[in-house]
């Protein structure tokens, strides 16, 4: 780990401890409001929060699940409780290199610690790369924590970090640690209807045992979604990355996808991201389907 990862990791996991001593002073501060919350409403991100004293915002499932959005879920799971993620993904690159990769199982294992506090392990995941010859190895993993900061009646914010392991092998992996920090925040704007997104920061690795080398970026992302009957869920979202890997410039992308609620513990999904414009020649495209199951009270 270089002074850069070491000084950002101590940093946000102070700003993390801090953020747990306020939230546990302001609650203990506050006396309950003995008013009603708005019923909530389904996003990928989060549910309509609700003043102290009255029903949890992130009690469903659906304001748990972070996947398949590009921005991270606000809500963390609650103490004893694991919420398990997986989904596969085919990215498409056409043009210039045109080829195609499949990822999976993208497993996230997210663990409830305290109140309002998780910690999550990303496994390695199988990715192979068409070609002659093609290519198979396994992606980094990552190691990381989120905390639900509050809410309000209409908004819920938190942060998260997490840490890359260089792990995975082939041309897989960045040979080198990562550190990616997000704050994240969901807003209701009606029973049905929510805004969800992230602002995050990330420096990863992306180079060779012979030539190391390192990039970071901005990443802000913006989402909308729409509750439907039957326990469906659609959104659409945008967002930019300021560079996508060393000496390259920025893209902005958009993916939309829904989610279906199979009783309180299992969701399904489906996304498609596409990353507009070219970058080395080639655009990039992907589908993929995904499912959620929490494991607890």
């Amino acid at each position: 780990m270089n002074d850069f990862s070491a000084n950002f990791l101590r940093c946000a996991a102070a700003a993390l401890i801090a953020g747990l001593a306020l939230a546990d002073a302001a609650r203990a501060q506050a006396a309950p409001a003995p008013t009603l919350s708005p019923s909530p409403v389904p996003s990928p991100l989060a549910s309509p929060a609700a003043p102290a004293g009255v029903a949890d915002p992130c009690a469903s499932l659906s304001t748990l699940v972070s996947r398949p959005t590009f921005s991270t879920a606000t809500c963390a799971v609650k103490p004893a409780n694991l919420l398990v993620e997986t989904g596969y993904t085919n990215t498409t690159a056409s043009g210039a290199g045109a080829s195609n990769l499949v990822s999976y199982p993208q497993a996230s294992l997210r663990v409830g610690a305290a109140h309002n506090l998780e910690f999550d392990l990303n496994p390695e995941s199988i990715a192979r790369l068409s070609g002659n010859p093609r290519i198979t190895g396994t992606t980094d993993s990552a190691i990381g924590a989120k905390y639900e900061i509050g809410y309000t009646s209409r908004l819920v914010y938190g942060v998260n970090v997490l840490y890359t392991l260089s792990t995975g092998n082939g041309p897989f992996t960045g040979n080198g640690d990562g550190i990616l920090a997000n704050v994240n925040a969901g807003l209701t704007l009606s029973p049905a209807f929510g805004l969800f997104g992230t602002l995050g920061y990330n420096e990863q690795s992306a180079g060779t045992d012979a030539a190391p080398a390192r990039y970071h970026n901005f990443q802000p992302s913006l989402g909308a979604s729409l509750a439907l009957p039957q326990g469906f869920n659609v959104f659409l979202e945008g967002f930019n990355l300021s560079s996508t890997g060393p000496g390259l410039g920025g893209r902005f992308g958009y993916d939309a996808g829904f989610q279906k609620d199979i009783g309180s513990r299992l969701q399904l999904d489906f996304n498609y991201f596409n990353y507009l414009g070219i970058q080395n020649g080639s655009h990039l495209h992907s589908i993929g389907f995904g499912a959620a199951y929490l494991i607890g009270s």
